[in-house]
């Protein structure tokens, strides 16, 4: 019985907690949720989609493409997860498949290469930096 108690208290592995916060982030994008997205980003974060954007430009970017397209859709294939030996820095390397509309339909679909990096913020993980570049250009 203590195992138990002992073993439910752990923290998971960082890359337990990376894909969880990863599958948060996927939850966000489809709810047009900016607040859970940018909380999961530090507040010195690099975020580079053909150019550098700063927080305020994330937002915006963010609320922009919410607007544009009300119906959204992400899905995460081939989540390659390496972890520094601290155990306090990670980098996650995925593939995004995004497309989304104003109906159930969608208008646009695309897929990205996501090459991120992240670092243990007391006890979170969050984004510090973050590059996507179009897998068909």
């Amino acid at each position: 019985m203590l195992q138990l108690l002992i073993s439910g208290c752990q923290q998971s592995p960082p890359e337990e907690a990376i894909k969880a916060a990863l599958t948060e982030l996927e939850e966000a994008v489809e709810a047009g949720d900016t607040g859970t997205i940018l909380d999961r980003l530090t507040d010195s974060a690099v975020v580079h989609r053909g150019e550098s954007m700063d927080s305020k430009t994330q937002q915006r970017t963010l609320v922009g493409l919410f607007f544009r397209y009300p119906k959204r859709q992400v899905t995460l294939a081939g989540i390659r997860i390496d972890t520094a030996p601290n155990g306090k820095t990670a980098r996650a390397r995925f593939t995004a498949l995004v497309w989304g509309g104003r109906n159930v339909l969608p208008e646009k679909a695309d897929s990205y290469q996501v090459d991120s990096h992240w670092v243990l913020e007391d006890g979170d993980w969050k984004i510090e930096s973050l590059e996507s570049e179009r897998v068909y250009e």
